[in-house]
Parts: C-alpha cells; structure tokens; sequence
C-alpha cells in the first residue's frame, strides 16, 4: 500500500544508529507510525519532516498489510511552527496538545475533524495575533474529550460539586466557534484545566507529563 498524505508529527524515537520510527497524526490514516533510515544524519534532507509537531507532506509505503510501520520514501515540509519554538509558553503548549493527541488518538483510525482543529489551533499560536494560550488550552481539551466520546459537560457525575457557574463557562468553551473571542480571567481558566486535568487522568490512567510543565511556567510568555 502506497500513500500521499499530510500530518503533525507527535512524537520521535531514535532508533539504532541514525534511524527513526515517528508517529504521525495524518489527515487520511490518523495516527501512524514511520520508520525511516538515516534520518538522524546532519546530512538528511527528511530531518526536518520529523521534527515533533511540525506540518508535512508525506510519501509512504507499507509492503506488508499486517506491519504496524509505514516506510518513509519521501516528505516534504509544509509549516514548522517557527514561532511556537521561539516562547516557552507556546512551546510548553504544543508539546501538551502533540501528548494528548498520542494518549488518545488510536493507530490508523481517521480523525479528520480532530485532525483540523490541531492544525488550526497550532496555527493561531504560531501567528502570534492570540497570547490567550490558557484559554486555547481549555478549548482544545474539551473538544478532544467531546470528539473522543467523552463529553465532560454532560457528565453530571463527575460535575456534580461544580456550581453553576463553573458548568456554564465550560459549555461556552465548548460550544465556541472562534475561542480567541472569547474572554475569561486567568484565574478561572486555570481553575478549568486543572479540572480538565483531573478528568483527562482519570480517563486515560496515567499523568499528563507536558501540563506539569505548563503549570510551572504559566506566568512566561
């Protein structure tokens, strides 16, 4: 099977000397896994097709239908994010969302619209017209919970020592368009991704290492 596509990487592992094996959120397959030769090297002109959270065309193959891997024949890059790399805190936040993506996300199964949001998301970041990254936290959580069947404002359950208030800026969030029209105060976003948090850990088992590291720098820039 041979395939063109386009995708975010999420996550790289070096493999023996100079190889890799990456996954790879694609528009058309979902998540994926790439193994590709050589492209630890300096001199690789893929290199930088497989950096985490970048934007890139892709050339794939996969001579046996039961292998997990795809084979990397050739890539192109598409967007590499250049200012996110450049603040800590935009930084801090793509890493959260390339983590959360890997945890939820199963292999080889079409997300297109969670695939859409993440590209658009990490596009307003880049652009530097929106510095609210706590409230884009809050956005991108939820629906991930809601497209992955997991719809926390329903969840009365789970809400249920949660006053009026708080379940009613969680649906704005939620049910928003255009979140960067949005205004809340930092105190009341940071009281809802802790929450999300808590929600997400439970679902998945297991911390969430990259919101550990937002939470340490929430006053950078």
């Amino acid at each position: 099977m041979e395939i063109k596509t386009d995708g975010i990487v999420l996550k790289r592992y070096k493999t023996g000397e100079a190889d890799d094996v990456t996954v790879v959120f694609t528009s058309t397959n979902g998540k994926i896994l790439i193994s590709s030769k050589s492209t630890q090297k300096i001199t690789s002109k893929l290199k930088f097709c497989l950096e985490n959270f970048s934007y890139n065309a892709y050339h794939l193959i996969k001579k046996n239908r039961n292998s997990q891997f795809f084979k990397l024949i050739g890539a192109q890059p598409l967007k590499m994010f250049e200012n996110i790399r450049l603040s800590l805190k935009k930084l801090g936040f793509a890493y959260l969302v390339v983590e959360l993506l890997s945890k939820f996300l199963e292999l080889e199964d079409a997300q297109v619209e969670i695939f859409n949001m993440t590209k658009d998301i990490l596009h307003i970041v880049n652009s530097g017209l929106y510095p609210n990254i706590e409230l884009l936290e809050s956005f991108f959580k939820l629906k991930l919970l809601k497209l992955s069947g997991f719809d926390l404002t329903k969840d009365n359950n789970y809400l249920k020592h949660k006053d009026t208030k708080f379940k009613q800026n969680l649906n704005v969030i939620l049910s928003s368009s255009e979140p960067m029209n949005l205004d809340f105060d930092f105190d009341i976003l940071r009281d809802i991704n802790i929450f999300l948090n808590s929600y997400i850990i439970q679902i998945l088992g297991e911390d969430i290492n990259s919101s550990k590291f937002l939470e340490s720098i929430k006053y950078e820039k």
